[in-house]
């Protein structure tokens, strides 16, 4: 069924997390027709970490990016055959199949080439007509090309051999097979005694017999002392005699310096890949050299675009990469409308409420579906996580509300696990400070200023003089590795309601209206609100910047 992705924002938080994976199930409930991947684009920080081990819940999948890859077009599972398959066969499928070229793999399906028109051109043609053609011949292909039956079997299944055919006079054929390696000759005659009493005399390698109709025909010869193989086929001798030649297997003539590409590979690396060869297709294989699939210029032109469900974000810059090139469905989120197009009408559910996943909460009503214990917790957690256990100013009545409904449903008290959740995170000195920095830390751009801000939960702001310069280095060193002109550090102390602001050098600071107690230090009393506290007093500084400098 068709696939498609749940995702929250890049460095998820508790509140992207959670209502990915409870909507995925949402969704799952009313549509059967597709199948919903709760999914995330970053690391889990600790507080999320508890609340799904709470909840005994696995991580959603970690997507990197959501560019179409080669696993999502290719052809599964692939027309393969082994490396002892004779010629024949292969050349049965290509015709049979309408394809270009067939995969060989060996017993356990790892990869050995490929055998195309190509190669099976050269296997016709190539020096083959000024010399007679040397074969590498199989006994076990002899059934399968020629259906008849073995009077004698030698021990060695793989020799290499010419055809002879046994249909000139005795004299003549005794003077041509004398000059020829009795151990090389593989003859196809009908029942001429002496030619085959000579055969016999010299241990031709292999004799294949014709117009035999019982093996009565053949008790005036005797094979006892015969070393080779003795095989009797339907077919009249030309007819034979060509179906031969193609009981080569197929690792005699296949191509073992063939160009794959990899399941996780982008689909515009094989695109590019495909062009530079002169075969129609890819075998595709895992790191284990494994067949898995085969790509073909057809998939290649094929438009393909994941399908994604955003929620807790509207922003490109928030978004997993490659959602340019992904076909976003819905959008499910509490925050400022950002720059995400879309080139259908889609479904957008948004208010000014405190959560996602109170919005979640909201459509499960909506549709008449009590979520179940499990997914009510995820919900709850994801809602005091978002709301600082229902302190923040981005708090609403439809909050306080959703939360006693769904810690009913979850059979745990509000303040108590609220508590719990928080207490998880530690205290600043006890993390790292690239986890500080980026558990919760989301980019912006307007007024021409690309800026991120980070935030980080904790129940003291009290942090040590070296914490503090470990903090200041990686933020540092975060807006260089994202490209920005600003960076931000939102610490909110959970208990006091109160935060400290962090930042990194940049002409807007000096805007900034809020009491500076350090070098790019703030306190901002009552503030717990990145998104409608401190953002929107960030964009007023931004844009009293572009008009002195006209921007």
């Amino acid at each position: 069924m068709e696939k498609v992705y749940v995702i929250g924002h890049k460095n998820p938080d508790t509140d992207a997390i959670c209502s990915a994976i409870a909507y995925a199930n949402l969704k799952s409930k009313l549509d059967r027709n597709r199948t919903y991947i709760a999914a995330r684009c970053g690391s889990l920080n600790r507080q999320t970490e508890f609340v799904l081990k709470k909840a005994g819940i696995e991580p959603p999948a970690l997507l990197n990016d959501i560019y179409p890859k080669v696993v999502n077009i290719m052809t599964r599972p692939p027309i393969a055959l082994n490396e002892n398959a004779p010629v024949f066969e292969v050349m049965h499928t290509i015709k049979e199949k309408g394809i270009r070229l067939v995969p060989i793999v060996d017993e356990e399906n790892n990869l050995e080439g490929i055998v195309s028109v190509f190669e099976l051109t050269d296997f016709f043609i190539s020096d083959r007509i000024d010399k007679k053609p040397v074969y590498l011949f199989d006994l076990e292909n002899f059934k399968k090309v020629l259906s008849g039956y073995f009077i004698k079997k030698s021990e060695e299944r793989f020799f290499k051999g010419e055809i002879l055919i046994g249909a000139m006079p005795f004299d003549r054929f005794k003077d041509y097979a004398g000059k020829m390696n009795p151990e090389e000759i593989v003859l196809i005659v009908g029942k001429r005694t002496k030619i085959l009493n000579y055969a016999i005399e010299r241990n031709f390698r292999c004799i294949v017999l014709t117009g035999i109709s019982s093996e009565d025909e053949l008790k005036e010869l005797n094979f006892e002392n015969y070393r080779g193989t003795v095989f009797v086929s339907p077919f009249d001798t030309a007819q034979t005699a060509r179906r031969l030649s193609l009981s080569s297997p197929a690792s005699y003539i296949l191509n073992r310096d063939v160009k794959t590409v990899k399941e996780s590979d982008y689909l515009s690396e094989a695109r590019e890949l495909l062009s530079k060869t002169p075969y129609r297709a890819l075998p595709v294989v895992d790191d284990s050299e494994k067949l898995v699939g085969i790509i073909t210029r057809s998939d290649i032109i094929k438009k393909f675009a994941n399908k994604v469900i955003l929620v807790d974000h509207n922003e490109m810059s928030q978004a997993v990469l490659g959602i340019e090139t992904a076909e976003i469905l819905e959008i499910i989120d509490h925050h400022r409308l950002g720059t995400i197009k879309t080139t259908y009408p889609i479904f957008f559910y948004a208010k000014p409420i405190g959560s996602s996943c109170s919005l979640v909460y909201q459509l499960y009503k909506h549709n008449n579906i009590e979520p179940d214990r499990t997914t009510a917790l995820l919900l709850l957690s994801g809602l005091l996580s978002d709301t600082v256990v229902l302190k923040s100013p981005t708090t609403t009545e439809e909050d306080i509300t959703i939360a006693k409904e769904l810690s009913e449903l979850a059979g745990v008290n509000i303040e108590e696990y609220g508590k719990e959740m928080f207490e998880t995170a530690g205290t600043i000195n006890s993390r790292s400070a690239h986890e500080i920095v980026n558990s919760d830390f989301k980019v912006y751009e307007e007024f021409k200023v690309k800026f991120g801000i980070g935030q980080a939960e904790t129940v003291s702001l009290n942090i040590l003089d070296d914490k503090k310069k470990e903090i200041f280095a990686e933020l540092e060193k975060t807006r260089k590795e994202k490209g920005l002109d600003w960076a931000m550090l939102l610490i909110s102390d959970i208990i006091s309601s109160n935060s400290i602001l962090l930042t990194s050098r940049h002409p807007c600071e000096s805007l900034l209206p809020f009491e500076k107690i350090g070098v790019n230090e703030y306190y901002l009393p009552g503030v717990l609100s990145r998104k409608k506290q401190l953002l929107p007093t960030i964009l007023s500084v931004l844009e009293e910047f572009a008009k002195e400098r006209k921007i």
